[in-house]
Parts: structure tokens; C-alpha cells; sequence
């Protein structure tokens, strides 16, 4: 599955030598790869890629020469656990703010809300639990401190 990688805008400098960031997400079942499909259907790069089919397959061999005005990224989380630990690490303050700010939950200092990780849709959502609420959030939101 293909699409604009929105995320990474901000690499190009060079106005004259602007290229195309594409996402690439992979699935094992052709149904969520339609899901995703749906999901960004607006997307004039997104597009189910089947590797086994010989046009897409030399598409890919195109888009991954160098020259061809693209910039190939793939949406993987090596390990869910690692990166939980770098997301507590690093956001820990921006986490805690959200849930004071966005949330009505009342957490008393001396508990840790530990984020999960998801990917979905080839974006990276954190959840956090506590109780027996949880919630969504897209991690460019933490990030950013969107809220």
C-alpha cells in the first residue's frame, strides 16, 4: 500500500529538486490493505502495490532509482516495545500534559501511565489506559503538542 508521506515535508530545501515522499505500509491480508486504501482514498499516491504483478512490481524499480523524484519511506515499528520506552522516555512531560489537559482523569503522581504504540494506516498512534478508559492519539499530536 502506497501514499503521500506527509510527515517528512520539510526535508526539501532545494525548491528546484522537490520530491515525492511515498509511505509505504505493507499487509499480509489484501482486506486491510483495502481498509487503508479507503482510508486515504483522497491521496493521489495512494494505491494498492501487489508485487507480484509485473507493472507494479517495475513501477517500484522506477520510483526506487535514483533520480526518479521520489523518497521511499516504510511504515514499521521494529520493536513495540522499544519504542514504547523511547515514547515514556522523551514525551513523558507532553503525555502527562495531554491527560490533564485533554482528559478528565485524575491520576495521582505516584502512578505511571505507560503509552502503547499502534500503527495504523501507516500513521503511529499512542494508547493510554487508565482504568478501565483508554484513549487514541495520533503521536504527531504529542509531538507537536497539537492539543
Amino acid at each position: 500500500m502506497s501514499q503521500t508521506y506527509c510527515r517528512m515535508k520539510e526535508m526539501d530545501v532545494d525548491p528546484f529538486n522537490v520530491r515525492v515522499n511515498l509511505l509505504f505500509s505493507d499487509y499480509v491480508e489484501m482486506g486491510e490493505a483495502r481498509l487503508h486504501l479507503n482510508a486515504v482514498r483522497n491521496d493521489r499516491y495512494a494505491a494498492i502495490i501487489d508485487l507480484k504483478n509485473s507493472s507494479h512490481l517495475k513501477k517500484i524499480g522506477e520510483i526506487l532509482t535514483a533520480g526518479s523524484g521520489y523518497r521511499v519511506f516504510f511504515a514499521v515499528v521494529r520493536s513495540a516495545a522499544a519504542l514504547e520506552t523511547q515514547i515514556n522516555k522523551n514525551y513523558k512531560e507532553k503525555l502527562k500534559e495531554y491527560i490533564v489537559k485533554q482528559t478528565n482523569w485524575r491520576i495521582a503522581d505516584n502512578i505511571v501511565v505507560k503509552p502503547t504504540v499502534q500503527l495504523s494506516f501507516g500513521e503511529l498512534y499512542i494508547i493510554l489506559k487508565h482504568g478501565n478508559q483508554h484513549i487514541r492519539i495520533r503521536f504527531e499530536e504529542i509531538e507537536q503538542e497539537a492539543f
